[in-house]
């Protein structure tokens, strides 16, 4: 968020949308640094988009991304594509 109104918006949304809070634990984080190591040079796998993923496994949820290129390393990982 870049400001005060952006994080109150979000929060909003959070809430209308009835947005559940999924914790990262140590499992996720392990995982995440793994796909950071393996997939960096050849995907430009970021921390962020790799935490990301790893939460979405580690729960089984799918991912909704408007950019599927970031999560394609990710073989066991279900993405839904946001237009």
């Amino acid at each position: 968020m870049r400001n005060k109104k952006e994080l109150n918006n979000l929060r909003k949304a959070l809430h209308i949308w009835n947005a559940k809070i999924l914790y990262i634990f140590e499992e996720i984080s392990a995982k995440a640094m793994f796909y950071v190591e393996h997939h960096f040079l050849s995907h430009s796998m970021q921390l962020a988009d790799a935490l990301i993923g790893a939460t979405a496994i580690a729960y089984g949820n799918p991912v909704l991304t408007g950019n599927e290129k970031h999560y394609k390393a990710l073989k066991d990982l279900k993405i839904k594509r946001f237009r």
